[in-house]
């Protein structure tokens, strides 16, 4: 057989709706019962008996027919004892489609569907009739489980079929559902009572798993301890909390024939976490439909998506396919079929601001190539287009309820069992109101989601779609809070999003699963398409992300200045304060992407003072918006609490500029106190926060200078020295601008001694001087600034030296001259001449030495009647 590539497209979807606070009165997004009833022509019970996969004529996309037994009628009318239902996904031949998020539905699936005739006219490969469409796609299907009497939807949830689901659609329809198989009650259909014991599941291990990550079996292989598993045969399963649509609904269910099912015995089974698990607690059902239930919660941190090849589950693997190690992405420009041109289109920003979170944040390797004016999903063409919907798309518009998809495609080369899948490419398509089902009101940034409105904050939205283009799968871990503002969002890769709020930056589960999909595999892929993995961009990432693992044990030292770059931060709810322990109100907030630092007083205590410099946003822009800046808490703490158990903080403060924030008062002698910086709305804000104020001490002493006849003498005493890397000793001729002079490594600095330090390149005039302490947790401390005067007609000076890019040559005379200034080896060598005119006063003058090899040369300064008036020997890095 011919080496070729076995196509498995993934269309990853996100169905994510606005869910809001009825105590602000807001009308929900989500896609209420009544929009769902008024929009189906045919509202049935049925249960998918028989499914058939087959491509689109213009060979685009695979559908799936399913075949559906009729139940109940509770809208509309049909004569048929089947009908056929249209999803987006399935296998043809060696190709297959996954739509996550749009409706997926398996054999023996029950439930109530909401249809409608599809509006691109697709007709059943088997009988060509045409094929009923479910409004709101996943939203649409009510899910039953009968074990526990209930059904479930995104959003929606029924906990008695006949009591409640079936009376609140009767009210909504105005009529009495019409009972096709009235042998089939529902009591005599839903599972046998569990017997007591029947089933019992003692414990399992791991406690938290990432679902999907085939490869890492460590943390992906779990084993199921207990009794009465029976054997793997008839019903036999394991049902998770599917992420799919949130906690507590309709189970995902793997069945014990499933290749995820590694052993299965009656004490023991042994099975990979699919990616469809979220955190919850889990069944175990037997062969005759008795069910156990785990004793605790499993946790679930990421979720890694999969793909069906050679008849198993496998990880998909992002790969090198432009030849620079990662992918190019192009904007659609056309404006055909209510088309939007969405590189001139303010919501680009929106998308390129997503983007660099992830290429900054985990390395992944984007490249933006240019436009294109396709605006057809072709998921072979080779080229990964964000667009805006649009009717000429060759699939119907984003339903209702949906606001982005991003569809990937994946193969392998053969022979699929040795060859690992990859990830061809991906597309995105953003809702576009006009063309997409209903309308939804999209906030593009960078200033937060207004909380007064319905708004759904776009930027966390891509932030997840490109989540999915990173081959990340849903959790399941929501929103905190039940009142706007005070609300904490849902994770990036929660299934759904809440109006009013953004979350911008990746979250711990977000981050921790990126990191583990771009890292490279090592796997065998064949050389049917790309030949490498992927290869990752730089990364920056924020020091202070996670709460210090040890606290100082000796007192903070006085203008201890810390950097913080929010930007580049996290959150992490295993790691992090509750959401009600961040402000001083204790009445909750958001936390996004929040720093740490720990610090400790003096054998005083008292005012800790707090002083902000270099203050500035990522955009810059978002730093104008009304609310952006940053909120810190101070907990009194000996060591980092326990995730979601810190006490309140002592105190509070808020800032968004550069200056002094009120002091805090009070602060006990000896004590350590944790800081925590967050973005109030995440704003991506960097600063430094300089520490003093009588609670801290004072290291640095006696630090002064004194001007001889050819040189200025510095002099300073150091009264203690804790985790010091470096002092650098550091000269301005202005004031304002530094450069190093000396350097002295932490471990030579000797303790209440005076040292001195002499400058032989002393300028006329006014020559700063300050000290720059080094530590070795990456923080800087500055002395206060002295200042030596020196009177003169004429100096010469170079600095600084050692060198790097660039010499600076300072020549201060009291009339105009003109000078030559030479450079040249320590051979004699001449490498670098030019004359220059110097004015009275001081001039500056630069040469440029980072094209010279690393060295000692020789620099020059030879007066207008040929005399070398001064020479230096300098150190090129």
């Amino acid at each position: 057989m011919k080496d070729c590539r076995t196509k498995i497209i993934c269309i990853l979807a996100l169905c994510l709706s606005l869910l809001s606070f009825r105590t602000l009165s807001q009308g929900l997004y989500e896609v209420s019962l009544e929009e769902k009833v008024s929009n189906s022509s045919l509202i049935i019970e049925g249960k998918v008996v028989d499914q058939q996969s087959f491509w689109n004529p213009q060979h685009t996309l695979i559908y799936t027919s399913n075949k559906i037994e009729v139940y109940k009628i509770f809208k509309g009318n049909t004569q048929e004892k089947f009908i056929e239902v249209l999803t987006q996904g399935g296998t043809v031949g060696e190709e297959t489609i996954q739509a996550s998020d749009l409706l997926q539905l398996q054999n023996e699936t029950m439930g109530l569907f909401f249809c409608y005739s599809n509006t691109i006219n697709l007709r059943s490969p088997a009988t060509g009739a045409r094929l009923y469409d479910v409004y709101s796609s996943s939203q649409g299907c009510l899910k039953y489980d009968l074990q526990n009497n209930s059904a479930s939807a995104p959003f929606e949830r029924f906990k008695d079929l006949k009591g409640e689901l079936y009376k609140t659609i009767e009210k909504r329809t105005g009529r009495t559902f019409e009972n096709r198989k009235p042998e089939l009650e529902f009591n005599s259909i839903q599972a046998k009572p569990e017997q007591p014991q029947a089933v019992s599941i003692t414990s399992f291990s791991p406690s938290s798993v990432n679902a999907g990550a085939i490869l890492d079996p460590t943390n992906n292989l779990l084993t199921i301890t207990g009794s009465g598993f029976t054997t793997p045969t008839g019903s036999a399963a394991v049902l998770f909390d599917d992420a799919d649509d949130g906690a507590g609904g309709t189970p995902f269910i793997v069945g014990a024939n499933s290749p995820l099912v590694v052993s299965w015995t009656d004490t023991q089974i042994q099975i990979r976490v699919p990616t469809n698990a979220g955190t919850g607690t889990f069944q175990v059902r037997d062969n005759a439909g008795n069910t156990g239930t785990s004793p605790s919660a499993l946790n679930v941190l990421y979720s890694i998506l999969t793909v069906s090849s050679g008849g198993q589950i496998r990880e998909s693997n992002l790969m090198d396919f432009n030849g620079s190690g990662g992918y190019d992405i192009f904007y659609s420009t056309n404006t055909a079929n209510g088309g939007k041109d969405l590189n001139s289109a303010p919501e680009k920003a929106t998308f390129q601001r997503a983007l660099t979170t992830w290429k900054e944040s985990v390395g992944f390797n984007i490249t933006e190539a240019g436009t294109t004016t396709s605006q057809t999903l072709n998921v072979s063409d080779g080229q990964n287009v964000i667009m805006f919907d649009n009717t000429g798309s060759g699939v119907a518009p984003l339903a209702s309820g949906v606001l982005a998809v991003c569809y990937s495609r994946n193969g392998s080369c053969n022979p699929v069992a040795s060859n690992a899948p990859q990830k061809f490419e991906f597309d995105i398509v953003i809702r576009n109101n006009g063309v997409s089902v209903n309308n939804t009101a999209f906030n593009i940034g960078p200033c937060k989601t207004a909380i007064s409105s319905t708004e759904i904050d776009l930027e966390s939205v891509l932030l997840h779609e490109l989540g999915h283009a990173l081959n990340l799968g849903h959790i399941i871990d929501s929103y905190q809070g039940t009142v706007l503002p005070n609300v904490n969002p849902q994770k990036v890769m929660n299934f759904a999003i809440v109006n009013g709020v953004q979350r911008r930056n990746p979250d711990f589960s977000a981050f921790t699963g990126a990191k583990y999909a771009v890292k490279q595999k090592g796997n065998v892929y064949g050389n049917c398409a790309a030949l490498s993995e992927m290869s990752l961009l730089s990364v920056i990432s924020e020091a202070r992300d996670e709460c210090p693992a040890t606290f100082p044990t000796t007192a903070t030292t006085q203008n201890t200045s810390i950097p913080f770059d929010l930007a580049h931060a996290t959150s992490d709810r295993f790691g992090d304060p509750q959401f009600t322990a961040v402000n001083c109100a204790g009445t909750g907030t958001a936390l996004t992407n929040n720093a740490y630092y720990a610090i400790k007083t003096n054998p005083v205590g008292g005012v800790l003072s707090l002083n902000v410099s270099g203050y500035g946003t990522t955009p810059a822009s978002q730093g104008a918006c009304a609310s952006a800046g940053v909120k810190l808490a101070l907990y009194q703490v000996s060591s980092c609490p326990t995730g979601q158990a810190y006490p309140s903080p002592v105190a509070c403060r808020t800032f968004n500029a550069d200056g002094a924030i009120s002091d805090i008062t009070g602060l006990a002698a000896s004590t350590n106190y944790l800081i925590l910086v967050d973005g109030i709305d995440n704003t991506k804000a960097s600063f430094n926060l300089l520490l003093s104020g009588a609670a801290l001490p004072i290291k640095l002493t006696n630090f002064y200078g004194e001007a001889l006849d050819k040189y200025n003498k510095l002099h300073w005493s150091i009264e203690s020295s804790i985790d010091v890397k470096q002092l650098v000793i550091e000269k301005s001729i202005d004031g304002n601008n530094f450069d190093a002079i000396a350097n002295f490594d932490g471990q030579s600095i000797k303790v209440n001694e005076q040292e001195t330090l002499n400058d032989y390149q002393p300028v006329p005039g006014t020559n700063f001087y300050r000290i720059k302490t080094v530590n070795i947790d990456g923080t800087i401390e500055y002395s206060k600034t002295i200042l030596i005067r020196r009177n003169e007609n004429q100096s010469l000076s170079f600095y600084p030296n050692p060198v790097k890019d660039y010499l600076n040559v300072q020549i201060r005379v009291a009339v105009r001259k003109t000078y030559t200034i030479s450079l040249t080896t320590i051979t004699g060598q001449r490498l670098y001449q030019k004359e220059v005119i110097a004015e009275a006063g001081i001039s500056n003058f630069k040469i440029r030495t980072s094209g010279f090899a690393k060295g000692i040369y020789v620099v020059s300064i030879i007066d207008s009647g040929g005399d070398e008036i001064q020479t230096r020997k300098i150190q090129i890095q």
